[in-house]
């Protein structure tokens, strides 16, 4: 379910991060485009306006300058220059004025008199925010000739080329847009296309990967079981002797007439004790590769002690002495499965000291409700280069063993009980620590 829910997460991040992507970039591309393009605006109106009011400037300067030579050539008969003035037809709403004395004395404004306040300060060439004008003074005569215009013209100039600049923009904008959109939408075709694709092939590998463990905890179990049937075996060994022992003494009772009731109601007693123990040794067997789907809340000390009492036979031949440091610990886990790790565990530390050896298993639980169980023994240790891959599948420094006890105790550990398991070494041989915690996740 984990690795489902993980290929579709993938598969979800392969569609939707490409449109994505192209969206931040359509917006990163937008701001800088049309900061850039607000500079370069302002850069090519303050241009034009620049070369705007040079061509105005000269357009003034050149009718000064003919004014003043039409003023010269008629020095001796002024009214002739005045009546050729008049004549002059106004166009770009550029205007003459001649001052005489600071005094208006001449004109070309019909219907509206000049700003005589400002046309007074010109001085060469005047700019305001209103007008603009060139004045030059008649040598001959002593008039003040001043050729001036409004600013409207060169305002409705700019205007006009501001208005082609944003017509020419919104223009770009709107291909932008087109092709990221089309460009928006074959990306979201190739996410899905891609997606699909990946997420097929993360199912198929998922599958694969199921058939392998399945396949892998099938021949585990079936490797535990060969090792557990001596162990079955080894536990019905003791009630049986002691069911033959008092079924021979019962005999001997009968045969001698030595008979009690009472007696015989004891040892019919210990008779039916041996027999219920032998059939919940069956039902712990039996029920040992049935693990319950939902944790339950388990006695991890108990837990211990029965994997200990399953592996009782194997630890009393070589006389390995087993300490235990177990305190009352409480966490919700499957029960059966755990209680195989500690096989797998408690077994490979029996299987790696010598006769009368030790082992030593501790259970503490911290007030965060991490839960640490370690199992050391002094035997022979793990060769540093088996460390880091111990727990692979295969991977065993036994010739007899397929490898699997570690793998699987891995898988166990980690997916089925959410909690974690490391393998080290101690100055006296190896030892497994195994971290849970009591809620049944880290």
């Amino acid at each position: 379910m984990r690795i489902d829910s993980y290929n579709k997460k993938i598969a979800s991040l392969i569609v939707i991060f490409p449109p994505i992507l192209l969206i931040v970039y359509a917006i990163v591309s937008y701001t800088i485009f049309f900061t850039s393009e607000t500079r370069s605006d302002k850069y090519i109106l303050n241009f034009y306006k620049q070369q705007v009011t040079k061509e105005a400037i000269k357009t003034l300067k050149i009718r000064v300058y003919m004014v003043d030579k039409v003023i010269n050539f008629n020095k001796d008969n002024l009214s002739n220059a005045i009546s050729f003035l008049k004549n002059v037809k106004i166009s770009d709403n550029r205007h003459l004025v001649i001052l005489k004395d600071n005094k208006i004395f001449f004109t070309n404004l019909e219907h509206s008199k000049p700003p005589v306040h400002i046309l007074k300060r010109v001085n060469g060439v005047y700019e305001d925010s209103d007008y603009l004008a060139v004045s030059k003074i008649n040598n001959t005569l002593g008039l003040k000739i001043i050729s001036f215009m409004r600013k409207d013209t060169i305002k409705s100039t700019i205007k006009a080329i501001q208005q082609k600049l944003n017509e020419s923009r919104s223009q770009s904008l709107r291909q932008t847009i087109f092709w990221l959109a089309i460009i928006w939408f074959l990306l979201l075709f190739i996410s899905l296309w891609l997606s699909t694709s990946v997420y097929k092939r993360l199912k198929d590998y998922e599958k694969s990967i199921n058939e392998k463990n399945r396949d892998i905890i099938f021949k585990s179990r079936q490797a535990m079981l060969g090792e557990l049937l001596p162990m079955i075996a080894h536990q019905w060994r003791q009630p049986l002797n002691k069911i033959s022992s008092i079924l021979m003494r019962m005999r001997f009772e009968i045969m001698s007439g030595n008979v009690h009731p009472q007696r015989l109601d004891q040892q019919s007693q210990m008779i039916e004790d041996s027999v219920d123990l032998m059939s919940k040794t069956i039902d712990d067997f039996r029920t040992f590769y049935r693990p319950k789907e939902e944790p339950q809340e388990v006695d991890l000390a108990t837990v211990v002690r029965r994997a200990a009492y399953f592996l009782e036979e194997p630890i009393n031949k070589k006389n390995i002495r087993l300490h235990k440091d177990l305190m009352n610990v409480k966490a919700k886990l499957h029960q059966n499965e755990f209680l195989q790790v500690l096989i797998n565990l408690i077994k490979n530390a029996t299987d790696a000291v010598e006769d009368g050896g030790e082992i030593n298993i501790s259970l503490k639980e911290f007030e965060d409700g991490k839960i640490e169980l370690r199992i050391e023994d002094n035997g022979t240790g793990i060769p540093e280069d088996k460390l880091e891959k111990i727990f692979e599948a295969h991977e065993s420094s036994k010739e007899a063993s397929m490898g699997l006890g570690l793998y699987m105790s891995k898988i166990i550990i980690e997916d089925r009980l959410k909690g974690k398991i490391k393998a080290y070494n101690t100055k006296n041989g190896a030892g497994f620590l195994i971290v849970l915690y009591k809620n049944g996740g880290g």
